[in-house]
């Protein structure tokens, strides 16, 4: 049954309980128990253990590294962590805090090897995961030094850097937070909320390095600071790039793109698809076009006049290009100060993009085919996609902005060299 057909029985379902005062009781008492979460899934203690190795190796913390987990964030926090480790020529090392890891998994990670938490090694490249084991500790050298990626992993990062500094008796390291977003409202006031934002309240030096000016500026106005702060600005996947004309006038089906995760409440996928009913409504030749909806698969949903958003998941980069090379409008929210990559992406290809401001963010300047809404609701959105589809002529320029098509090997230039100066003082793990 299509999304809106499960939401429209259980509408009706009520209705008619509500009918009977007994049987409505009933009901709601199969679901008055309140079930208790009695620990946080996402953390995993790791209970570090000393190590004679004496080298210097730069560690990161991430969820995953599973293809199927891995998407832009996971994708440009590795890089970082790949040409910070180069600049130094220092050994590395991977730990997965979340997920197993896999041989499949190392294709994306040339040199690896994996090795298990009991091991101690000073292999070059290195990961492994903490998934599957209990009762076990990790090596932590004298001069570990440490990224993390997602508040868990910074919340777990404070055990460890405490325990590295007494059981070394040292002065604590800079390690580097690498923040993609304010993960506080990924869980609107709960637990969560409260431990995501104690990551941002810490009192060890602290070295912060914010995807996008406006993100940092976010933090600013939220009254947070770190030690030290860097950003970096997006900047196009090489392999996006080498399907990009900038000069080209690409052939535009009838077609509109989406980008749907259900499983992100940030990317608003529900309003994105109230604005379509509104749309579908509103636009007399809505079959003529195809609408398709890319990021993570779900189930297709079926509008009143026989117009279908069709979800396609997770699709290889090769035919997310070549589907925005022949998209003509797309949408792309996202409830947050990041900007997000798809929007960037989509209009960069010639898609007329709809998508949202969000506080100090402002889409509105990237290029001429963004179209950044203040006031975001399903009516504004159906508005801006009806003139869209009322000015299709088949045809779309690519938006062109110079900072985003530089080389992608630049998207930390300027930065690496200064984190690194930084580090280097805390390489001799003078006492404390």
């Amino acid at each position: 049954m299509p999304i809106e057909g499960h939401i429209s029985f259980i509408a009706r379902l009520k209705r008619t309980l509500k009918k009977s005062r007994l049987v409505y009781q009933a009901f709601n008492g199969l679901h008055s128990k309140a079930s208790l979460e009695e620990t946080i899934s996402e953390i995993t203690l790791l209970s570090p253990r000393i190590s004679t190795h004496q080298g210097i190796r730069l560690n990161i913390l991430v969820p995953s590294v599973q293809t199927e987990h891995v998407f832009g964030g996971i994708t440009t926090a590795l890089k970082f962590f790949e040409q910070l480790a180069d600049e130094n020529d220092v050994k590395r090392r991977i730990i997965s805090l979340n997920a197993p890891v896999y041989t499949a998994d190392l294709k994306r990670l040339p040199g690896y090897q994996i090795v298990k938490p009991a091991d101690d090694t000073e292999a070059m490249r290195q990961i492994l995961s903490t998934n599957d084991f209990e009762n076990n500790t990790i090596p932590v050298w004298r001069n570990d030094f440490f990224i993390s990626t997602i508040w868990w992993s910074e919340y777990i990062l404070e055990e460890i850097i405490t325990w590295q500094t007494e059981a070394y008796r040292q002065n604590p390291k800079k390690h580097l937070y690498f923040i993609q977003d304010f993960e506080p409202y990924f869980y609107p006031w709960s637990s969560r909320y409260l431990m995501a934002l104690s990551t941002y309240e810490k009192n060890y030096p602290t070295i912060a390095v914010f995807n996008s000016r406006q993100l940092r500026d976010y933090f600013h106005l939220n009254g947070l600071s770190f030690t030290d702060e860097f950003h970096f600005e997006p900047i196009l996947n090489n392999q996006l790039a080498a399907y990009l004309d900038t000069g080209a006038f690409y052939q535009k089906k009838k077609q509109i793109l989406i980008y749907g995760r259900p499983n992100t409440p940030r990317n608003a996928i529900e309003l994105i698809i109230e604005a379509l009913r509104l749309w579908v409504a509103q636009v007399p030749d809505s079959t003529d076009w195809t609408v398709l909806s890319v990021g993570e698969k779900h189930q297709d949903v079926q509008f009143s006049n026989a117009c279908t958003l069709h979800s396609l998941g997770k699709l290889p980069l090769e035919e997310y290009a070549k589907l925005m090379m022949e998209s003509y409008a797309g949408i792309s929210l996202m409830v947050s100060p990041h900007p997000s990559y798809p929007p960037l992406e989509m209009s960069t290809f010639g898609v007329k993009t709809i998508t949202n401001r969000f506080a100090n963010k402002n889409l509105s300047s990237f290029n001429d085919n963004i179209i950044s809404l203040q006031h975001c609701t399903a009516q504004s959105i159906a508005s801006e996609l009806v003139q869209l589809c009322e000015r299709y002529d088949g045809t779309g320029i690519p938006g062109v902005n110079p900072a985003y098509l530089r080389d992608a090997a630049d998207e930390f230039t300027g930065i690496i060299n200064e984190i690194s100066s930084l580090l280097v003082t805390d390489r001799s793990g003078g006492s404390s």
